[in-house]
């Protein structure tokens, strides 16, 4: 039932988004916007997004380097497998999905592999709060732009200090869990604070700096990919933009995927209309340019998606199990995270480590 609520309210959102992406749009304008498109742009533009998934794999290797030692190609094979997933699941299940296959194939607890995806996001803002800062410094951009990039720097720079303290600190972190949860019960108060164990040992590669420092270097590489995509997606329609152009399209859209609807329809094409407009461009055209963007990476991303699948040998019907199953493998205890639980563990059910 749970599946079916997100999918029901992700079909709701995605219609909302597109009222508002479709509305006052001059169809005959749209269409010839369409016809006049130089579709050779989208060679370049999707090299792009391979490379940017090539740089995805090494950053999560890296990652997982303290937990796991994990070959290129699988990364490479879940990472894609995510995201087309994404197309087609509501609120970002396939994140879930690649934490499940990578932490099934390779015998790592599924939470701590779900913890190397959650510091990916995170340093993943970290760049849009780049991006966001460098339009928080432009005077082209309007008031209303700024304060979003300034509420969301704060948002994120809390998280990313939190995650760090969890980790620093994650003894002390399992002590205030198991306190307050054993009041109700022992057992819900153990299994939760082994999974959180688990968890912040996904966190490990906050402690080496080199590694940090490289995996930042792969985010700004990931992103710097990214705008290059949009860059040529844009040039197919001879949209030219300023720099901040390209750096303001790409924020908004960094927010607009968030929302849990599968493949973002909608939602990417509202927000890639509303960054255009701001820079002048008729609304038939920024929404043409927006619909051939989004379709020529949904379309190339589930093909990557299927190939990964054929090199696995799952089937999309097994992925859906897997990604029902995922929220089900979190509240078991694996035996290899019983046995770290229990040699570390002195008393009370409190990890000492």
């Amino acid at each position: 039932m749970k599946h079916y609520m997100r999918a029901i309210v992700g079909v709701v959102l995605a219609v909302a988004c597109l009222f508002f992406a479709f509305r006052g749009i001059d169809y005959h304008e749209l269409w010839e916007s369409l016809k006049q498109a130089n579709y050779v742009w989208l060679i370049p533009a999707m090299s792009f997004v391979v490379v940017s998934m090539i740089f995805r794999a090494f950053r999560w290797r890296c990652l997982l380097r303290p937990v796991k030692m994990v070959g290129f190609t699988d990364l490479f094979s879940a990472i894609n497998i995510c995201f087309m997933a994404n197309n087609f699941l509501p609120a970002r299940s396939g994140e879930f999905i690649r934490a499940v296959l990578i932490g099934k194939k390779h015998r790592v607890s599924i939470s701590t592999v779900l913890a190397t995806v959650v510091l990916e996001r995170i340093f993943d803002a970290i760049c849009v709060m780049g991006l966001f800062l460098y339009l928080i410094f432009s005077f082209t951009v309007e008031e209303k732009w700024k304060k979003a990039g300034l509420g969301l720097v704060v948002v994120y720079t809390a998280v990313l200090v939190l995650l760090v303290l969890g980790r620093i600190y994650s003894q002390s972190v399992q002590r205030v869990v198991h306190r307050i949860l054993s009041g109700f019960s022992s057992t819900f108060a153990q299994k939760i604070c082994r999974l959180i164990d688990s968890f912040l040992q996904g966190l490990t590669v906050l402690e080496e700096w080199k590694q940090v420092a490289l995996i930042l270097i792969y985010s700004v590489c990931i992103w710097g990919t990214i705008l290059a995509t949009y860059y040529f997606l844009c040039g197919a329609f001879g949209v030219h933009m300023t720099p901040q152009g390209y750096v303001l399209l790409v924020c908004v859209l960094a927010v607009a995927v968030m929302a849990p609807i599968p493949g973002y329809i909608g939602s990417f094409h509202a927000a890639y209309k509303a960054a255009l407009l701001v820079f002048g461009y008729p609304s038939s055209l920024a929404l043409a340019c927006a619909i051939v963007a989004h379709g020529a990476q949904y379309v190339f991303i589930t093909i990557l998606g299927v190939l990964c699948l054929w090199r696995e040998g799952i089937s999309f019907g097994r992925l859906r199990a897997e990604e029902a199953g995922a929220e089900g493998e979190l509240g078991h205890v694996h035996p290899e995270e019983t046995t770290a639980h229990h040699a570390a563990t002195k008393g009370g059910g409190i990890t000492s480590r």
